[in-house]
C-alpha cells in the first residue's frame, strides 16, 4: 500500500452556506422530522414500557454498528450472550463495548458536556479487550497518518485524514459547533454535519465508524430531539454501506454537501419506518401473550416474567431471579408453563436450561 497520498485538510465548521443546497433535501427534511416525531410517539405510547424493550433494540444498533467494520456475529448470539457472557469471543465483544459506550455517552451527556474528555472514554469503551489488535492507541487520539482504504485484489487508499497534528485544533471546532452552532439548520441537518465532519478527521487510529455513529444519537439527545436511547441507524447505513462511504468521500473531493445531507436525511426517515413498524408489531404480540399467559397463571408475577422476556428474548431461570422478586422455586413453573402455551422453547438441557422467546425474536430480526 503506498502511503505518498496528500493529507485532507478539512475546512472548520460551520459549512460555508453556498455549499449546502437546501432545496435538494428540504422534503427529505419535513419527511424525517415528521418520521421521528411520529417514532417518539409511538414508544411513549407503546403498552410495554420502553425502559424494557430499548435495551433489546440497543443491542440491536450495536450489532450493526459493529458488522459495518466486518464482525462476525449474529443478533442471536449477542442475545445469548447476555445470559452466558463469553468474554473469548471478540466479535461478541465489539457488539457489548458498544452497547456499553452508547450507555455511558448518554449518562454522560446528563450531567456532563461534549469534550475531549468525553470522546476520548468513548474510544477507550469501544476498544476495551483488545478488540483491535493492530492499535494500541486506545483512548488517545493519533500521533500518526492513518489512511482509508478498500479491499479488493489489492488495497487501494480511497481516503488520507488530516495529519495527527490537525487533529486537536479540528475536534476542538467541532466540539464548538455542537455547542454553539452558528448557522440557522435543523437539528437532524447539523447531525448529518458533524457525522460527516467527524469521519473526515478520522481522529483516532482505529474504531472511528463506531465512534461516529454513537455520536448521532448521543447529538440528538443532547439538543432535545430523543429523550432516551431510542433511535439508531447504522442498520440503515449496513445496507446502504457503500453509497454511504462514496457520499462522504463526494464531500472531501467535490465539496457535495448536499446530496450527503439528503441521504442522511432519508437514512433516518427510512429507519424510523422500520422503527414504526417493529413498535407495531411488537405491541401486538406482548398484548397477545400477555393476555394468554395470564390466563394460565393468575399473579402479578407473569406479567413481570413476560415484561423480562423483551428485554432477555434469550433467557434462564438465573437471569429471571437476578431481575425480580419471583421467588425461585415458582421460576421453573412458569416457564413450563408458557413453553406447553408455545410461547417459549427451550433447549431441554437438563441443567441451565436457556429458553427462547422466537416470536419477539422473528420481529427483532427483520
Amino acid at each position: 500500500m503506498k502511503k505518498n497520498y496528500q493529507a485532507f485538510h478539512p475546512s472548520y465548521l460551520p459549512v460555508d452556506l453556498n455549499l449546502i443546497r437546501t432545496e435538494v433535501f428540504l422534503d427529505e427534511l419535513i419527511d424525517a422530522s415528521t418520521k421521528l416525531e411520529v417514532y417518539k410517539e409511538k414508544i411513549k405510547d407503546s403498552k410495554l414500557d420502553r425502559a424494557w424493550f430499548l435495551p433489546t433494540l440497543q443491542q440491536k444498533e450495536a450489532l450493526a454498528s459493529s458488522m459495518i467494520e466486518g464482525t462476525q456475529a449474529t443478533l442471536d448470539g449477542v442475545l445469548v450472550n447476555q445470559v452466558f457472557p463469553d468474554k473469548k469471543d471478540l466479535n461478541i465483544q465489539e457488539v457489548v463495548n458498544y452497547d456499553a459506550a452508547t450507555e455511558f455517552g448518554y449518562r454522560y451527556l446528563k450531567r456532563g458536556d461534549f469534550d475531549k474528555e468525553f470522546i476520548l472514554d468513548l474510544h477507550k469503551i469501544l476498544l476495551q479487550g483488545k478488540v483491535r489488535k493492530q492499535t494500541d492507541e486506545i483512548g488517545v487520539f493519533r500521533t500518526h497518518q492513518n489512511y482509508i482504504g478498500t479491499m479488493g485484489g489489492k488495497r487501494e487508499i480511497t481516503y488520507t485524514p488530516p495529519e495527527p497534528e490537525m487533529v486537536e485544533p479540528l475536534i476542538d471546532n467541532l466540539f464548538t459547533y455542537i455547542k454553539e452552532p452558528e448557522d440557522n439548520f435543523r437539528s437532524l441537518v447539523r447531525t448529518a454535519i458533524i457525522h460527516a465532519q467527524f469521519e473526515t478527521i478520522h481522529p483516532f487510529m482505529d474504531g472511528n465508524g463506531r465512534v461516529g455513529r454513537i455520536l448521532i444519537p448521543l447529538y440528538l439527545y443532547y439538543v432535545d430531539q430523543i429523550d432516551m436511547p431510542c433511535f439508531f441507524v447504522s442498520e440503515a447505513l449496513e445496507r446502504d454501506k457503500m453509497k454511504y462511504y462514496s457520499l462522504l468521500n463526494d464531500i472531501r473531493s467535490n465539496k457535495e454537501w448536499s446530496e450527503w445531507i439528503k441521504f442522511f436525511l432519508n437514512t433516518v426517515k427510512n429507519q424510523c419506518d422500520k422503527y414504526i413498524h417493529m413498535i407495531s408489531d411488537i405491541n401486538l404480540l406482548y398484548d397477545k401473550d400477555l393476555t394468554k399467559a395470564c390466563s394460565l397463571v393468575r399473579t402479578g408475577n407473569m406479567r413481570t416474567l413476560i415484561n423480562l422476556l423483551y428485554r432477555y428474548p434469550v433467557i434462564n431461570a438465573a437471569t429471571i431471579a437476578q431481575n425480580s422478586d419471583i421467588p425461585s422455586a415458582t421460576i421453573s413453573r412458569y416457564l413450563n408453563t408458557l413453553v406447553d402455551a408455545n410461547i417459549l422453547y427451550s433447549d431441554n438441557k437438563s441443567r441451565n436450561r436457556t429458553y427462547f422467546y422466537y416470536d419477539l425474536l422473528n420481529i427483532l430480526r427483520e
